[in-house]
């Protein structure tokens, strides 16, 4: 029955002092506990959805952190999305995503061409003035949050090392590949290539779901996750998915769809870094020339998969790469999906700590594993007019193997 959980929280108040929202109103009803009360109170009758109620609850960031520290083991990101569905039912006016986002969330030809537009658009230097002139709305704030510019989708396909291959893995590009993350996956598949690997990129991938399992349509990522596991699945291959939002998602498949199929799937599921600290690095030739980063722990990373070690134990491998961690790490950057557009204020307030940080410490990277805090991140630098590059592990290595 959804939200039968909610029954497990005991009120306790532990989790009041690590939810960032809480943290920005002081509000019960933007507490963990306080949205448990809410969501018991809809279900039950005895609160409508209203547009009070729904501020809450679509307030929450879906960070986590609550549920990784409460003793009594309450699945908070479920009862959340169960909670959201709930309003779904009983509001019709629920906007399912940002119409802007939902092309790019596809990954047949309108997505395709969502991405080429929005790359055309990059490159024709009105990115800046455009969006000063729709600097109010949901519009602009989504313009504002764009890069300048973004390397285009890598080719799908097999891809093959040098000589005799050492193994082969698939990389999932879900919806936001084409889109932002082709110079990622680019450093992702050479660095797999160097070390021997076969690259699979199949085509008919989808976006992970999890946009749409936040937004509460549960139908929406089910159809994402059969996609998804029709794209992808060989059965002996593990799948690499770089950004942690994803990895996330499609860990939990099994939950998602029942039965052997969503949770094989999820077993083969693996973190870029965790596979790189496998292999023998000593095979690459790593420009050691002194270099300090500051590294993001998005959400996903450090509440829910727990791979955050792996991601810092990679890095600190690097010959002169002094790895720091970002100040605040502990705290959500606000981005939390289409948080960052739906929520631009509280976004920012969240954020700026940690843009203050970057300041202080003059890296010269800033280094995350999730598409959403990336893009975050560089729009609030350029605000700041701080000039820092923000990338992700695989872009940080493979510059320094490449020479780049």
């Amino acid at each position: 029955m959804p939200l039968e959980d909610t029954d497990r929280c005991v009120m306790c108040g532990l989790c009041l002092p690590h939810c960032p929202t809480y943290g920005l109103t002081r509000q019960e009803g933007d507490s963990p506990r306080g949205r448990i009360s809410l969501m018991q109170a809809l279900a039950g009758g005895q609160l409508p959805a209203d547009d009070r109620l729904t501020a809450h609850l679509d307030g929450c960031l879906g960070c986590r952190a609550c549920e990784a520290m409460c003793p009594s083991g309450v699945p908070f990101g479920r009862l959340m999305d169960e909670g959201r569905a709930l309003l779904r039912e009983m509001r019709e006016d629920r906007p399912k995503l940002p119409a802007l986002a939902r092309p790019l969330l596809r990954s047949d030809r309108i997505g395709r061409s969502a991405a080429a537009l929005l790359h055309a658009y990059q490159r024709s230097g009105v990115h800046g003035t455009l969006s000063r002139a729709l600097d109010r709305g949901r519009l602009g704030r989504a313009l504002s949050l764009l890069p300048p510019g973004a390397a285009p989708a890598i080719p799908g396909g097999l891809h093959r090392p040098a000589g005799t291959p050492r193994g082969r893995v698939s990389l999932f590009t879900g919806c936001t590949g084409a889109a932002f993350e082709g110079g990622a996956l680019a450093a992702a598949r050479d660095l797999l290539l160097a070390l021997g690997h076969e690259v699979d990129i199949p085509g008919g991938q989808d976006c992970c779901g999890a946009l749409d399992l936040h937004a509460g349509d549960a139908a929406a990522a089910r159809a994402c996750a059969t996609r998804n596991l029709a794209a992808l699945g060989a059965p002996d291959t593990p799948v690499i998915a770089l950004n942690s939002g994803c990895r996330t998602q499609l860990h939990e498949y099994a939950q998602l769809l029942p039965g052997e199929a969503g949770g094989t799937f999820a077993d083969r599921v693996r973190d870029l870094c965790g596979f790189l600290l496998e292999q023998d690095l000593e095979s690459l030739t790593v420009d050691s020339r002194p270099a300090t980063v500051a590294v993001h722990l998005p959400c996903t990373l450090r509440n829910v998969l727990r791979e955050h070690g792996a991601m810092l134990a990679l890095l600190r491998r690097l010959p002169g790469t002094e790895v720091v961690e970002l100040e605040g790490n502990a705290y959500c950057c606000g981005a939390a999906g289409t948080h960052m557009i739906s929520h631009p204020q509280a976004a920012d307030a969240l954020l700026a700590p940690k843009i203050e940080a970057v300041r202080r410490l003059g890296p010269q990277a800033v280094i995350t594993a999730n598409i959403g805090c990336s893009l975050h991140f560089q729009a609030g630098l350029r605000q700041a007019d701080i000039d820092i590059p923000v990338v992700t592990p695989a872009e940080w290595i493979w510059s320094l193997v490449s020479g780049q």
